[in-house]
């Protein structure tokens, strides 16, 4: 495992990081579709093993201190997005996001992030 990216207090937590990172109690994000979540932490980490394609994973924690993560691609990227405005408000005030899903073209559903209101 790689930590590609996280927000500072989770650096300077370990019990943090490992709960972000390791813990099996991290519940998938496709879960909480119609959410409302106050991110308190975010870890961006690598988890693929030996000799395998990497594997990015993005895991959130809300303000009670449960743990979502997922590896879909659009979710990674609309955080992305909040963080390039938003992301000391993480270490602050937490940054409130609501989890939504859509369906494609192809008929696929995927979930996304947005600032909530």
């Amino acid at each position: 495992m790689e930590i590609k990216r996280m927000n500072v207090s989770a650096q300077d937590d370990k019990k943090m990081q490992y709960k972000l990172t390791k813990s099996p109690n991290v519940q998938k994000l496709k879960d909480a579709v119609g959410q409302r979540i106050i991110v308190k932490a975010f870890c961006f980490y690598d988890d693929c093993k030996d000799g395998e394609q990497e594997k990015i994973i993005l895991t959130l924690m809300d303000a009670t201190g449960v743990v979502y993560g997922t590896n879909s691609k659009t979710a990674m990227s609309n955080f992305n997005d909040l963080l390039e405005i938003f992301g000391e408000d993480v270490d602050k005030d937490g940054l409130p996001i609501t989890v939504e899903s859509s369906v494609s073209k192809n008929g696929r559903e995927f979930i996304m992030l947005v600032l909530a209101e």
